[in-house]
């Protein structure tokens, strides 16, 4: 495999990845849930070549952003799925919740 061929697959290996990316990014925007298949490299991908060193970076701090920004949320169903089960328990008879709109905003 020439060093043009190895670049060739590796860019279009990344285009492949940060297209999946957008897809996975828009679906946590819109709430969805979706697993998320492993990535496989294609075959005989070779080295990656230096001069798509920043493109990889980039691509591995969005992969690390969603990452965090999905455990966050997870983090915060369970607390509020948590807080509710704990009201739910308590059997007081008055399940009224005060709520405010700020017309404003």
């Amino acid at each position: 495999m020439t060093a043009v061929t190895t670049v060739a697959a590796w860019e279009a290996a990344l285009t492949q990845m940060e297209d999946e990316l957008d897809a996975h990014e828009e679906q946590v925007r819109l709430g969805e849930v979706a697993s998320v298949p492993v990535w496989e490299p294609p075959a005989e991908l070779g080295p990656l070549p230096a001069q798509l060193g920043d493109r990889v970076t980039h691509l591995v701090q969005r992969i690390t952003l969603l990452t965090t920004f999905v455990q966050y949320q997870l983090a915060a169903t369970e607390s509020d799925m948590a807080h509710l089960a704990q009201q739910g328990q308590k059997g007081s008879g008055n399940k009224a919740i005060a709520m405010f709109l700020d017309s404003s905003v």
